[in-house]
């Protein structure tokens, strides 16, 4: 028996090590492959998302919290991890549908089929919540960056820095591609983000510099642990001018990332810290599309975005 045969809803993810969690995520996109190749679907999108859906989940408490994603298409990991795990009928009539379906789950808040409208959606449900007193249920918006290339992202965005109590979190999902890569302005200033921070934290110099000097200082007193906290601040205002976040800032809103969407920890620790902002915040993750599987890693045109039987 798997360990996503457990799974009947996100509140199972709760009693998984983080080994544990490592080997579902191997385990998901291995039931993704073989399945989707059988029935036909999305199995790039989902393949890049196992690690964003599994930390939501564990972070946030669906149906309580309202999950929203902004392509639909992308939520098969979300289906897996709320109770339905046969993909034997997807897309297919009577079957599981190949986008959030209200009918199928309570965990299905907006039947999102396409692009650009999840942050409305988003702005709509955290202000209902607002009116009717229950300001302390979160609203998640899953948006890629293909889709913030839709001026209705934008205009949701600004009504949604304006509420400042707010419990909106949105996830930009950025893998640099809808369909086919993302183009445009928006496009170029995400790539050369994305670009910079990945050459900046892959180099092993500052892996071992970093690691270095954080066992050092942690290991020494009050005094070393407030030196460690400075020197960690100082860290963020050089990353603040090597690689400029004013692009989501300028919202209004409070920012985290960029963070590895693959990195099951750093996942998690930046949903905690959204959440415990109280306010509406933007988490960067920066995934592949395809993630896991080589044969749509190499495809250069959609990287397996739909695929046939």
């Amino acid at each position: 028996m798997g360990l996503l045969e457990t799974i009947r809803s996100p509140q199972d993810l709760s009693k998984l090590s983080s080994y544990q969690m490592a080997a579902l995520a191997a385990e998901i996109r291995e039931f993704l492959i073989t399945n989707v190749s059988r029935t036909g679907g999305h199995l790039g999108p989902n393949l890049g998302v196992v690690g964003l859906t599994l930390g939501i989940h564990r972070v946030f408490d669906s149906p309580r919290d309202s999950i929203v994603f902004d392509t639909g298409h992308q939520s098969y990991v979300h289906k897996l991890v709320t109770g339905r795990q046969d993909f034997a009928t997807l897309r297919q009539q009577g079957g599981l549908a190949g986008y959030p379906d209200r009918a199928e789950s309570v965990h299905d808040i907006v039947e999102s089929s396409h692009a650009s409208s999840s942050l409305s959606w988003a702005d709509g449900i955290s202000r209902a919540r607002r009116l009717t007193g229950e300001g302390d249920r979160y609203v998640v918006a899953v948006v890629g960056d293909g889709a913030l290339t839709g001026g209705m992202g934008w205009g949701a965005g600004n009504n949604i820095a304006a509420g400042k109590k707010r419990r909106v979190v949105i996830v930009v999902n950025d893998n640099g591609r809808s369909y086919a890569p993302t183009i445009g302005g928006l496009a170029d200033q995400l790539a050369a983000l994305r670009s910079t921070i990945d050459r900046f934290r892959t180099h092993q110099v500052y892996e071992d510099t970093l690691e270095w000097w954080k066992r050092k200082l942690q290991n020494g007193g009050l005094l070393g642990q407030f030196a460690y906290k400075s020197l960690h601040a100082a860290k963020k205002g050089i990353k603040d001018w090597w690689a400029p976040q004013g692009l989501f800032e300028d919202l209004g809103m409070k920012y985290i990332g960029p963070i590895v969407g693959h990195d099951q920890a750093a996942v998690e620790d930046a949903m905690r810290q959204a959440k415990n902002y109280g306010g509406p915040v933007i988490v960067h993750a920066m995934t592949e599309k395809g993630r896991g599987y080589a044969p749509a890693r190499a495809h250069e045109a959609d990287q397996f975005h739909a695929v046939g039987v």
